[in-house]
This record gives C-alpha cells, structure tokens and sequence, in this order.
C-alpha cells in the first residue's frame, strides 16, 4: 500500500513538472511574441506617422493658395479615418486571438479526465475485486 501511494506520488509530481515546463515554454514564447510584436509596431507607427505628417504638410503647402482649408480639412478625415481602421482592426486580433496558455490548460484538462477516470476505475474495482 505505501508502495502504491510512493508510485502515485511520483507519478503526480512528474505531471507536474512536464506541465510546469510546458506552462513557461508557453509563457516564454508569448512573451517573446509579445515583444517583437510590440517593437515592430512602435517602429511601424513611428516612421508610418512622420511620412503622412509629411505627405500632409507637402499637400498642404502644394495648394496653399488655392484651396488651404480643403486641403486640411481632407488630410484631416484621411487621418482619422485611418485611425478608425486601425483601431477596429486591432480589436478584431485581440478579441479573436488564441487565449494566452491555451495548450497548458488543455493539457490538464486531459490530465484531468485521466486522473477522474482513474479514480472511478479504482472505486469500482475495490467495490468488486473479481470483475477485473
């Protein structure tokens, strides 16, 4: 009997620590992810940004004597328009994506089921020792 609790013991603190290193590759990953992403977009933004700002301004300055105010009014509801987009669209990955662990939770979900269907095997087996 210690023999068996010895062997579950081990064989429940193994679970563990393969569900332990597959939870912080997981992190890892998404961390990592998380930050190339958010450098790339910052450098995106940034250059994006100042080359509107500048084709707005050349715009602008094109048509200063004509027609200034149209012009402004135009880059204007080009930009938020833009904005709007992105926003939305951002939105969109972010409710729509993976849920952060995704593979872990589903790992002991299984692990889980296993141990639930372990235990009833073994209640009905000490109820009836013979049906084996």
């Amino acid at each position: 009997m210690l023999d068996s609790l010895r062997l579950l013991l081990a064989q429940v603190l193994a679970l563990v620590q393969t569900r332990l290193e597959l939870f912080t590759t997981e992190l890892s990953a998404e961390v990592q992810r998380a930050v190339r992403v958010l450098v790339l977009a910052f450098v995106a933004l940034l250059f994006g940004a100042l080359g509107l700002l500048m084709l707005a301004v050349t715009l602008i300055v094109a048509v200063w004597e004509q027609h200034r105010l149209l012009a402004s009014a135009l880059v204007t509801l080009v930009f938020l328009g833009v904005a709007a987009l992105a926003i939305w669209q951002a939105w969109r990955a972010v409710t729509r994506g993976p849920r952060l662990l995704e593979a872990t939770l589903e790992e002991l979900r299984r692990d889980r089921d296993a141990l639930v269907a372990a235990r009833d095997q073994a209640r009905d087996h000490a109820r009836d020792p013979g049906s084996t």
